[in-house]
């Protein structure tokens, strides 16, 4: 039986999106919604939304939010056996400033239930597990469980560093990684490698290849993404993209390319798709919504305008 299993975060997402440009030191007006999110959890709800068996391992509070966002876990149809329930931390909750645009300014979080994760969680939920499944984690769990989850895992494994502050935490065990997507500021943060055109976008990609990443993307934002494996480089570029909100495209894409890869596509192929399904959930604020699906995915990739260059 093939699963994805995701250790990570599960989040109470405020997210504030200011309606005229953004004043610093003031009341801005703006739209203000809540939804549940967290790296690890809104990746588990993709590869939910495709289809895909999941094993959600996260903490949650005792408290309303948390009881109610186990719930819904539950009622996408993430498989949270091995997650834990406590009742003297509150949920974690992450809060989110967007500008006019659409764009994230900057954002806070506090997720200190996070550090109630142990080994013996983590043991529990990988006994289940076989050679034919993956294993993803989020940099949100300390640096410790991240490198003993990938160091036990038996079956390909994929890694998030979520941010730029976080990603040191992956970087001594990088070799472990089998899929790592970081963005290229949080790329920049590990190898020093400014991406600004084909020579040094190749070079990045083949620093992480030498430090033992098997697949390694790259997103680019706007510029698209970069794709590294085996001997093959690659710089994928697509259409403009219109957004709705940027928040959620990352984990969108990762979670669509592990399913793809769960179900034995190539890399090439895989990338394709999460570019998709990543400027579908951008477009249609789809993460929130809940509307991502795999027809949907591959009508849009008729129209992403996807030109591969080889590095």
């Amino acid at each position: 039986m093939k699963r994805i299993c995701l250790f990570g975060g599960a989040n109470i997402d405020l997210c504030g999106a200011s309606i005229d440009k953004l004043r610093n030191f003031d009341s801005n007006p703006g739209i203000i919604t809540i939804s549940y999110g967290g790296v690890g959890r809104n990746i588990a709800q993709i590869c939910s939304l495709l289809q895909q068996k999941v094993l959600f391992v996260t903490c949650f509070a005792d408290d309303t939010y948390g009881k109610q966002m186990k719930q819904d876990c539950e009622n996408l149809g993430m498989d949270c056996t091995y997650s834990r329930v406590y009742s003297d931390v509150p949920s974690s909750m992450y809060l989110a400033i967007l500008d006019n645009d659409h764009d994230m300014k900057i954002a806070m979080s506090d997720m200190r239930i996070l550090s109630r994760m142990d080994q013996k969680m983590i043991d529990d939920a990988l006994q289940t597990l076989d050679k034919d499944d993956i294993v993803a984690v989020d940099a949100n769990l300390s640096t410790d469980i991240v490198a003993y989850i990938l160091a036990h895992a038996q079956c390909l494994t994929a890694a998030d560093p979520v941010s730029a502050s976080k990603a040191f935490k992956m970087k001594p065990i990088l070799s472990h990684i089998g899929i790592f997507k970081p963005n290229q500021y949080e790329a920049a943060e590990l190898n020093g490698i400014e991406i600004t055109d084909e020579k040094s976008a190749s070079e990045s990609l083949e620093w992480f290849r030498k430090q033992g990443v098997q697949e390694i993307l790259i997103s680019m934002a706007e510029r698209g993404v970069l794709l590294g494996f085996d001997d093959k480089r690659f710089w994928l570029r697509h259409r403009p993209i219109a957004l709705a909100n940027a928040t959620g495209g990352g984990d969108a894409f990762m979670g669509a390319y592990i399913s793809r890869r769960l179900m034995k596509d190539d890399p090439l192929s895989s990338v394709h798709y999460a570019i998709s399904a990543a400027v579908t959930t951008i477009e249609q604020d789809a993460v929130v919504r809940r509307t991502l699906n795999d027809e949907e995915i591959r009508n849009k990739m008729k129209d992403m305008e996807i030109r591969e260059i080889a590095l």
